[in-house]
């Protein structure tokens, strides 16, 4: 005789893993607050956002004005002068990823937000696989996931409440669904990446531009219309935001500048570097960003994948960064280096590359930590890694050629 379980048809097997993953949920949020988010609150990050959210949502007001962050400022123990890190400080729609939770106290808030991060984290591992075509085995999955959540800029996320996870999770999901064919919805991901715009401003353009190199005209519907859809829904919400947006990025940029990490290489390499070598070095990785996109933008292959590659790193080095937690883009060519590892080098060569990645940014953490702020030696390692992997990478191909 069969046993139920046999019986069950998939749609009942979703339905009841969907159901089980709800518990487990839940289970995780009431533990979080009984014994974290009651005892010590945090996620920082993420406060400034929800304060502003339940500001605009339950009283009408405006998120990013003065009076709000003047509220904002002793809960994070800034003062005055540091007002702007306080503030709201991204687009409006950031809202739509949290707005149910501006209805609850925030160490409830604060509980229901840290799960979420962990399991974006853990759909980051998830569509990693999906986008390589990988099915490992059982322990070997584990082995990913729990590799996606201690990496260094992905547990900080976590621990900060950030965005960045969501924009990981949402960039890797538009590869995936442009690999599946689904154009359409894999734009309307990308669309959703704005909430934090400055991750994708180089990855955004080249994306648009290998789809117009592909013809793939429904993907850039559908990063026209999701983007239309969000503007649209925030300005509903509040019409005048994109100005007062505006207004308070002025007063962000005056205290929060960010840390550019190519400045900050020369800076420890070369304290009294003359300033044009950094224009120059700049220009010179973004003119070796924009050669992989010539000769990538028609592809749909390793060129098409080297070029997003550079276009990460590239972005990562040049623009001006506010915290290594951007670096969970770098996931991405992380992982798929290390599945060219395993097929070259075997497994042993892969775990132990894993752990140096792992381990290299905790030990700088736990060597430089003082006070509450990171030591700008970890904005180092990880993307001068990449840039060191994909110089290595395009001087083996020029042996190739030459040889041919």
């Amino acid at each position: 005789m069969n046993s139920s379980a046999a019986n069950l048809k998939p749609t009942q097997e979703k339905l009841i893993l969907f159901v089980l993953f709800i518990i487990l949920f839940a289970l995780e949020v009431v533990v979080a607050q009984r014994f974290l988010t009651s005892q010590v609150p945090g996620a920082n990050d993420f406060y400034s956002r929800w304060y502003g959210g339940r500001a605009l949502i339950l009283e009408g007001r405006d998120p990013y004005g003065l009076d709000v962050t003047a509220e904002i400022m002793p809960k994070l123990g800034y003062g005055p002068e540091e007002a702007a890190r306080a503030a709201f400080a991204y687009p409006l729609h950031v809202v739509f990823t949290f707005w149910p939770l501006v209805y609850l106290p925030y160490d409830w808030t604060q509980a229901f937000w840290w799960v979420t991060v962990q399991w974006l984290a853990v759909g980051m591992a998830v569509g990693l696989l999906a986008w390589k075509r990988l099915q490992p085995r059982p322990l070997t999955m584990v082995a990913i996931v729990l590799a996606v959540l201690f990496f260094y800029p992905v547990a900080r996320t976590i621990f900060l409440g950030q965005f960045t996870v969501h924009v990981a999770f949402l960039v890797i999901m538009t590869l995936v669904l442009l690999d599946r064919g689904r154009d359409g919805w894999a734009g309307i991901f990308l669309a959703a990446t704005s909430i934090k715009p400055q991750m994708v401003i180089l990855i955004g353009p080249w994306l648009v531009l290998w789809a117009v190199g592909q013809r793939r005209w429904r993907f850039l519907a559908g990063l026209l219309g999701g983007g239309l859809a969000l503007f649209v829904a925030s300005l509903a919400l509040f019409p005048r935001w994109p100005l007062s947006f505006f207004e308070e990025i002025q007063r962000y940029q005056q205290v929060a500048g960010g840390r550019n990490p190519l400045s900050l290489l020369l800076a420890t390499l070369w304290p009294d570097y003359p300033p044009i070598l950094l224009t120059l070095l700049s220009l010179a990785l973004l003119g070796a960003m924009l050669y992989t996109w010539w000769q990538g933008w028609r592809d749909t292959g390793p060129l098409a994948e080297r070029a997003l590659f550079w276009t990460i790193t590239v972005g990562m080095l040049v623009t001006f960064q506010t915290g290594t937690t951007n670096y969970t883009l770098l996931t991405l060519p992380f992982f798929a280096w290390l599945v060219q590892a395993q097929k070259r080098w075997g497994s042993r060569f892969t775990l132990l590359f894993v752990l140096g990645v792992e381990i290299l940014a905790w030990a700088v953490f736990l060597a430089t930590i003082s006070g509450d702020f990171e030591n700008p030696l970890l904005f180092l390692p990880y993307p001068f890694i990449t840039l060191l992997v994909l110089s290595g990478q395009w001087l083996a191909h020029r042996r190739q050629v030459a040889v041919a």
